[in-house]
């Protein structure tokens, strides 16, 4: 997210409307509580203008904003950009904001600090805001099923016409009655919800019911994958209640919501921040964190699986491509370098743009293949380049440097550095290792 959301001067249009059509609303705060960039989701979730935002103008009177968790409502004396920067000190909150007749939404706000890679010293507020009013409205629903089931007047009539997946089992988790909406999630087949999860899950969801039945917690609540009769699946969030009244033939009443599309969310939100926007590729702040990774498992031999290599790829001669051809054309090669990078290498190698014409590659492999498939990625590289109408000849210059354990991210980068230098002052397009 750090290299999506900083100021888009400069960025290519694409940046902008991608930023534009996100769900989540972004606030983007310098230092000193000074909002840099917002995206259209942030304004229509604060109910807010770009001025009040930005504290330049006053709220509207009808304008209420009270914490979830924080004594009294808003004071609508501090400029809405200040309360966004106490937010950081909370990690994360959840607010109610009312706008005139508006019904009230709340907003789930998570705010982080961010510092520029290339100026370590500026630091830039990013809060993230999510429309969580849904979700709550659903825990407000389960949380008065749970009230009236959990009772000696309750009946099965509330388990059958609920739109939320219920089941009663035993502590064995067998199937004892279900609603509708649990076998139009699981099938009429489904006879234990054990063997509905996969087999990482199983031994969690047992341990669960053990506690539930001896009453050491009165619920408890699972996030886990549930297969349905067509064999896909989809991650639900089971909310497990020990029944000790109302229902005769249960010992353990199951909730159980499809959060598949939240799930997904979650997982774009994490992409769009590790990937560059430009190519697809990892951007470098999730590159360096898979090679930290890379370099703490080397620590443990049996599960490093073997030796494993980086590659530093730098171009040369793309700087005359901008200049020739323009930044657009410039943009169409590293595209085409990046597809070239990624043809060369398996699915499961990590490839990133570490920014402008520099890429790098990780992966398992001896030097003397390493340096053999630097050389072909060379070769794809001024190949790809051509591809481009009008744009000058581009090669490559690769550094390539063995991991070892015991050493930095940041040392394996500049020795790597180093050494794709070395092929540049050597007459560039070819492959140098560092230096052990």
């Amino acid at each position: 997210m750090a290299d999506l959301l900083p100021s888009f001067r400069g960025r290519p249009p694409g940046a902008r409307r991608l930023f534009d059509t996100l769900d989540e609303g972004v606030v983007i705060q310098d230092a000193d509580g000074t909002v840099r960039d917002w995206n259209e989701a942030a304004l229509r979730m604060l109910a807010l203008t770009p001025e009040q935002l930005r504290g330049r103008a006053p709220v509207d009177a009808g304008w209420q904003l009270r914490w979830e968790t924080h004594a009294g409502p808003y004071d609508a004396s501090e400029p809405v950009r200040a309360m966004l920067r106490r937010m950081l000190e909370r990690e994360g909150v959840t607010v109610a904001i009312r706008a005139g007749a508006a019904a009230t939404r709340w907003i789930a706000i998570s705010s982080h600090a961010v510092h520029d890679d290339d100026q370590p010293a500026r630091e830039t507020t990013v809060s993230t805001m999510t429309d969580v009013t849904a979700q709550r409205e659903t825990e407000r629903e389960n949380a008065r099923y749970r009230e009236i089931i959990d009772t000696l007047d309750a009946s099965y009539r509330i388990l059958e016409e609920s739109p939320i997946g219920m089941c009663s089992v035993d502590v064995d988790g067998n199937v004892l009655r279900s609603n509708m909406a649990f076998l139009a999630l699981g099938g009429a087949e489904a006879t234990s919800i054990v063997a509905m999860v996969p087999d990482e899950d199983r031994a969690t969801l047992r341990h669960a019911f053990t506690r539930l039945i001896e009453g050491r917690t009165p619920s408890v609540r699972i996030e886990t994958r549930v297969r349905k009769p067509t064999g896909s699946e989809a991650w639900c969030e089971i909310t497990a209640v020990a029944m000790r009244q109302g229902l005769p033939d249960a010992a353990i009443l199951l909730l159980i919501n499809d959060v598949t599309e939240r799930r997904r969310r979650e997982v774009r939100l994490r992409q769009l921040a590790e990937m560059d926007p430009l190519t697809g590729l990892h951007n470098r702040r999730s590159f360096v964190h898979a090679l930290r990774e890379r370099l703490a498992s080397l620590e443990r031999p049996r599960r490093a699986g073997g030796e494993w290599v980086l590659l530093l790829i730098d171009l040369d001669g793309f700087k005359e491509v901008n200049d020739t051809c323009g930044h657009a054309a410039g943009d169409a090669v590293l595209v085409a370098v990046a597809a070239a990078i990624r043809d060369r290498t398996r699915l499961d190698d990590t490839v990133g743009r570490l920014g402008g014409d520099e890429f790098a590659v990780l992966f398992r492999s001896g030097l003397e293949d390493a340096v053999a498939i630097g050389r072909q990625i060379i070769a794809r590289i001024a190949e790809a380049a051509l591809s481009v109408s009008g744009a000058p000849p581009v090669s490559a210059s690769v550094g390539i440097v063995r991991l070892r354990p015991a050493r930095r991210a940041e040392e394996v980068l500049a020795a790597a550095d180093d050494a794709m230098y070395q092929a540049k002052r050597a007459g560039k397009a070819r492959v140098v290792e560092a230096d052990p």
